[in-house]
């Protein structure tokens, strides 16, 4: 019973709603019931300012100060999933179900940002499927088909998924794990094609996860590894410099057993002399006593990963956490079930209480960054006070002015948030981009820079979203095909099935 543990009322209507299969209409009628109470619960405002009931106090001297999370939140969480096992099926599947408010086969949507990754190539030689459908490792959900650098597999898709929001991450340039990790079918022109791809499709992804065992040589930022080369400028597959010119900002580089911290991040010089940030993600559970690393990344594991013990922590700790996992992971047409489902479905229910802001991990990254790196001056004058925010101070990615989008979610606290004024580079903030917001739990009242607006939309079935390898009648809507037979054609022949054996990345996954 320690599940629901912290689930309150809302919260068992959503794992009802999870389970029960309920009319359209109404599922939607009261899920829009249930995210406007919760608005209403923590949004932003002023009753007496607003009607001028009651005079608006001053602004007492020495009451403004920065809160460290968006309000009303106490802790912020992302979930931050590996690539390896994706198909596009699969990847709809999930995202339909964390992403949106619609009827899945997992149960009713759970309108959270969570974004994913993906890759641009595959070039792994192993064996097994990675689902009940036997789809082989080489047929991952990725942009070019395999190693063809003209051939396109899930590429609309993906271009699709990226600009809405549901992938933010690079997981390396692809799947290059091979059984003989001392061999690599890497080349630096898979870079340069996939840089030349960003370009073409204005595409941005500020996140890099390096992928797998040691053959994925094109791996950097870890100065302990043995095996990876993308950053030393002599090698062949140095590729840091592109990935740089991309606009990868934030680099994962470890594992860690550490569920929330203060910061997730930490400065790292590459080995070309380039600075970025360092992310920390929650990978495992330390070793056993063999010395065999307790991975807990996988779907099945989620239960563990975000018991009501952890998110209570962060929550009482004021914390962030960033939870590696690999959505994809499982063989089962339902990729998460049971107690990994109750899991999410609380912790959206914490999410939607105003407890844990969950984000994607390039929105978390890019707040962090910004909390810690804010320079504001706070002037006081009579019953006002402004507060003026001129620069982020970032001392690995350099100094800049900040724009409104950089600033999205930042919040101080004022005795009078009606009297109090945030300038940007000399520019006050309109007050209706401006969110004033009633005491939280501190019992002081804030303003806000709002954070980003939800968006819960189910834009998996948009025209044109299935896949380019010609298997997008998953995804189209009610199973159409594309209306371009040249879509449809498979581009190699059926595979005898294979057995389905468990990914063997959960146990070949390099250290570092």
């Amino acid at each position: 019973m320690g599940t629901f543990r912290n689930l309150t009322v809302s919260g068992l209507l959503t794992v009802a709603l999870a389970t029960v299969e309920l009319p359209i209409g109404f599922s939607a009628h009261l899920g829009r019931w249930m995210t406007v109470r919760a608005h209403h619960a923590h949004a932003s405002g002023d009753h007496s300012a607003a009607t001028g009931a009651l005079p608006t106090p001053p602004v007492r001297h020495g009451s403004v100060m920065q809160r460290k999370f968006p309000y009303p939140y106490r802790a912020m969480l992302a979930i931050a999933s590996d690539a390896d096992g994706m198909t596009l099926r699969k990847f709809i599947l999930i995202h339909r179900y964390l992403n949106t408010f619609a009827n899945t086969s997992m149960g009713r949507g759970l309108g959270l940002d969570i974004a994913d990754s993906f890759f641009f190539f595959v070039g792994t030689d192993r064996p097994g499927a990675i689902d009940a459908r036997h789809t082989p490792w080489q047929d991952q959900m990725s942009y070019y088909y395999r190693l063809s650098t003209d051939d396109l597999h899930d590429a609309r898709a993906i271009v699709h998924f990226s600009r809405i929001g549901w992938i933010d991450s690079l997981h390396g340039l692809g799947d290059f794990s091979m059984v003989d990790q001392t061999n690599t079918l890497f080349e630096r022109r898979y870079a340069e094609t996939a840089l030349r791809t960003m370009r073409e499709n204005n595409l941005r992804y500020t996140v890099w996860i390096n992928h797998g065992n040691r053959s994925n040589v094109a791996n950097f930022g870890s100065p302990e590894s043995t095996y990876q080369q993308g950053d030393l400028t002599q090698s062949p597959y140095y590729v840091a410099d592109l990935m740089v010119q991309s606009g990868v900002q934030y680099i994962w580089t470890r594992r860690d057993s550490e569920f929330g911290l203060k910061s997730m991040l930490y400065p790292i010089t590459l080995r070309d002399g380039v600075k970025r940030w360092g992310f920390y993600r929650y990978t495992d559970d330390g070793y056993d006593q063999l010395g065999d690393l307790l991975w807990n990344w996988n779907p099945a594991q989620l239960a563990k990963q975000l018991s009501p013990d952890h998110l209570q922590m962060i929550e009482n700790r004021h914390l962030y956490a960033i939870v590696a996992q690999h959505l994809g992971g499982n063989d089962t047409e339902n990729p998460v079930y049971g107690a990994n489902l109750l899991a999410l479905i609380n912790l959206a229910h914490a999410c939607r209480e105003g407890r844990i802001l969950v984000a994607r991990t390039s929105r978390l990254l890019q707040y962090n960054e910004v909390q810690q790196w804010i320079h504001y001056t706070v002037r006081y004058s009579g019953v006002h006070a402004d507060i003026d925010i001129d620069q982020i101070r970032d001392p690995v990615l350099g100094w800049r002015q900040p724009t409104l989008d950089d600033l999205r979610g930042v919040t101080f606290y004022s005795s009078s948030p009606r009297q109090t004024r945030i300038i940007v580079s000399g520019h006050a903030v309109p007050e209706a981009r401006l969110q004033y917001n009633q005491t939280d739990y501190t019992g002081k009242p804030s303003i806000s820079i709002p954070w980003w607006p939800a968006n819960t939309l189910d834009n998996s079935l948009a025209p044109g979203v299935g896949s380019d390898a010609g298997d997008a009648s998953d995804n189209e809507r009610n199973g159409e095909k594309p209306s371009n037979p040249a879509l449809t054609a498979p581009k190699t022949p059926t595979l005898p099935r294979a057995p389905v054996i468990p990914p063997i990345w959960i146990w070949r996954e390099d250290h570092l």
